[in-house]
């Protein structure tokens, strides 16, 4: 996975931000912050069980009932 293809979730990335940090993009902080801090905070997501970025990329495997 690269951050190419990360980023190219921001659709899910943006809400995750704001839901699980509170972080609003929009507000203009992030531009006082470094790219290392919003990677961070990013990487963080998938590290959150409920994530949409998460679920995205690792979606919840389909279980088999037999």
């Amino acid at each position: 996975m690269t951050w190419a293809a990360i980023l190219l979730q921001w659709k899910l990335i943006e809400p995750d931000l704001h839901q699980f940090y509170g972080i609003d993009v929009r507000d203009g902080t992030m531009r006082s912050r470094s790219w290392r801090w919003l990677k961070l905070r990013i990487e963080g997501l998938f590290g959150v069980e409920h994530s949409r970025l998460r679920l995205h990329f690792y979606p919840p495997k389909k279980s088999r009932k037999g």
